[in-house]
């Protein structure tokens, strides 16, 4: 008989050391309007296609949840006929987790920004007001403006003078473009990738960076001008500051309890997730056989699109050391318990060249002002956005899925 859990059993998966995945199957629409912060959103139309991907072994305990319209019962049935054994429905739904005093979430990639508010307020993360940088680069005060965005989203729109770097490369990057004293300002459209960006480079020693505090809104607000276009991307560092930037990477990795893997030995009874967090270019030149290219920003922001199974085993892999460690820092914060970095290197043979198997789905944008010709609906859109992503920090109280969320090293 197909078990169900109540809101009380719920609660105890996430203190568990066990592997466990969490899957709502309602459209997409209605798990946007509101949704458990653990669960991860696979329609019931497509769940058949993506979930042996993305949850490999037929063992792993999975929780259905859907708002008590049957469509986890359904799904139940989908999934066993693929071959899953340990499956379970979240008795009630959402609703009944409500019922229960459980906080439901409403939006696109919660959990990343969620955890970004989280890091910003216990880290005391430095920020900087759109009216402040203004009026350093009006008097010509010397700043490394960073845009951590794609390039995609970069192109699109951003502050004026703001440089390339995605999140995951900063501690790689800027360890050649600035000394650790320098005054360094990273920025996004809106918060996350903010400060998640500073705080890599507070990590890595870099003691005057501080995030836009409401990134490009906030330049809007105080009705400046946005830039768009090519710019410039920070280059990739000299083998001097490399060799700094291996250094520190290596001060964090032991700090919170990453180890280097020296091989790929296959590993058959846990689940393991292989991610390559190199550039695009870099991966499709030459890229493990059943990894998956997802940039280290967009892992961060969307980890419950590809981390399905809690407490899996995550394998970070890059060329340096470097950003693999970055964006292992991160998953430790969040509450993976085995994070793994893998280094590619010239005596590596068995590269394959190409894409990944499975497309990185297009980042959330914040607010795009060029899709906006009305301003002021711009900015009332804006506004709402921001009340929206700094209230998710007080919804974070009680929530399991936050309850492993830690700032400081391993003990």
């Amino acid at each position: 008989m197909l078990e169900r859990i109540d809101p009380a059993r719920y609660r105890t998966l996430f203190d568990s050391q066990d592997e466990f995945a969490v899957i709502d199957v309602r459209l997409a629409r209605r798990f946007k309007a509101r949704h458990m912060l653990g669960a991860t959103n696979i329609p019931l139309a497509v769940l058949a296609d993506r979930l042996p991907t993305l949850v490999p072994l037929l063992e792993t305990r999975i929780v259905l949840c859907d708002d008590n319209d049957g469509s986890a019962l359904e799904a139940s049935a989908v999934l066993e006929g693929l071959g899953y054994q340990n499956l379970a429905l979240f008795d009630g739904g959402i609703t009944a987790w409500q019922a229960a005093g459980g906080e439901l979430f409403s939006g696109n990639s919660v959990l990343g920004k969620a955890f970004g508010e989280f890091v910003e307020h216990h880290c005391k993360t430095p920020s900087i007001s759109a009216a402040e940088l203004h009026r350093r680069q009006q008097q010509g005060e010397p700043c490394l403006l960073i845009d951590s965005r794609t390039v995609e989203e970069y192109e699109s729109f951003r502050v004026p003078g703001a440089v390339l770097c995605p999140g995951a490369e900063l501690g790689y990057r800027v360890s050649g473009a600035a000394s650790t004293d320098d005054d360094i300002v990273v920025h996004c459209g809106g918060r996350t990738r903010s400060i998640v960006g500073a705080q890599t480079l507070v990590d890595f020693g870099f003691a005057n960076a501080a995030s836009l505090e409401n990134g490009t809104m906030a330049w809007q607000f105080e009705y400046l001008e946005l830039e768009s276009g090519e710019g410039t991307a920070l280059p990739v560092p000299s083998a001097h500051a490399l060799t700094n930037a291996k250094a520190r990477a290596r001060e964090l990795a032991d700090s919170f309890g990453i180890e280097r893997l020296e091989s790929l030995v296959e590993a058959s009874t846990v689940t393991r997730y292989l991610i390559d967090v190199r550039e695009q270019s870099e991966f499709e030149a030459g890229h493990i056989d059943g990894s998956r290219h997802v940039a280290g920003g967009h892992l961060l922001q969307n980890v419950d699109r590809y981390l399905l199974v809690r407490n899996a085993q995550v394998v970070l892999i890059d060329s340096d050391g470097v950003r693999a460690t970055t964006v292992g820092v991160w998953l430790r914060r969040m509450g993976w318990p085995n994070v793994l970095t893998y280094h590619i290197d010239g005596a590596v043979d068995a590269l394959i060249t190409g894409g990944s198997e499975l497309d990185s789905p297009k980042e959330d944008r914040e607010l795009n002002p060029n899709d906006f010709p009305n301003r002021e609906l711009l900015m009332s859109r804006n506004r709402a956005y921001l009340d929206w992503e700094i209230a998710l920090l007080d919804q974070l109280v009680d929530e399991p899925a936050a309850s492993q969320w830690r700032v400081a090293p391993t003990s």
